[in-house]
């Protein structure tokens, strides 16, 4: 047990390291957890204090997906264009790559693949969540972006226990499997702690444990975890994964399938489509 304890402490010490998001973000991200109160005006003007984010918003509402009415000048009329939502989720992703980038991580680790699968996933949630019937929809993509903050966490603060891990990991219930047996917890279940710490809300700590979960039944609606989930492995299957292990890319069809996605071209298309946007200003 002490020996766990002083895993559980070592590993949520190496937060400590992620930077504090900038006032600009804190703001922007008060004002969205007000839901359908908050008006463009506000957003922007939160937004309008920090550069990168105002750049990378006013890029992708002038990408040519949305010029077909011309290009906007101001922060402002790129928010009215793109809508609330996909404001919101930009400001997610950019805000919680930003911290993650700062983390320093050595050893069989890519920091690259570990922010494409987790944008990925966020993505992917967001879209199920809104394709299905699910618990919390609006917490969708913020679960999916965070599902794997522990592992960034193990990685950064035991390098060669993690690498060691890896070495004998050969899929995703390996990986956690092992962490139980070096660490006494998985990389979920420290995420899930770290996620509590920082007053993320209670849907997505659950999400993040859920996991873990090698197998799981599909009820109606979902739970947030089984979305999370459901989104991670249609990242791997598409080759958004953070290890090189095999994933079959067969699993798309047979889960959409399952899930009872009515137009699985639709939603595929429109999962590319917004990680192209979102991965190159996040990256």
């Amino acid at each position: 047990m002490l020996a766990v304890d002083h895993f559980r402490s070592a590993a949520l010490r190496a937060a400590n390291d992620l930077p504090m998001l900038s006032a600009a973000l804190q703001r922007a991200l008060s004002l969205l957890a007000q839901g359908d109160d908050v008006s463009v005006a506000q957003l922007a003007g939160a937004v309008e204090q920090d550069v990168v984010i105002a750049s990378s918003i006013l890029s992708v509402a002038n990408s040519v997906m949305y010029t077909r009415t011309g290009k906007v000048a101001s922060v402002r009329l790129a928010i009215a264009r793109l809508g609330i939502p996909k404001t919101r989720n930009m400001l997610l992703g950019l805000s919680v790559t930003r911290a993650f980038r700062k983390v320093h991580v050595t050893g069989g680790w890519s920091y690259t693949r570990f922010n494409a699968h987790s944008l990925a996933t966020a993505i992917l949630a967001d879209l199920l969540a809104r394709s299905v019937p699910a618990f919390y929809p609006e917490w969708a993509f913020m679960a999916g972006l965070m599902h794997e903050a522990g592992l960034l966490l193990i990685a950064s603060a035991f390098p060669q226990q993690f690498k060691a891990i890896l070495a004998e990991a050969a899929s995703d219930f390996d990986l956690v499997r092992h962490e139980k047996s070096v660490f006494g917890f998985s990389h979920f279940e420290l995420g899930s702690e770290l996620l509590g710490r920082w007053n993320f809300p209670p849907p997505v700590q659950h999400a993040t444990t859920f996991c873990q979960s090698n197998t799981f039944e599909f009820t109606e609606p979902l739970t947030l975890g089984a979305v999370v989930k459901c989104a991670s492995l249609l990242a791997d299957s598409h080759k958004i994964s953070i290890f090189d292990w095999n994933h079959e890319h067969t699993i798309t069809e047979e889960l959409l399938e399952a899930l009872q996605v009515s137009r699985p071209a639709d939603f595929l298309a429109e999962f590319e489509s917004g990680y192209q946007e979102l991965h190159i200003t996040a990256v």
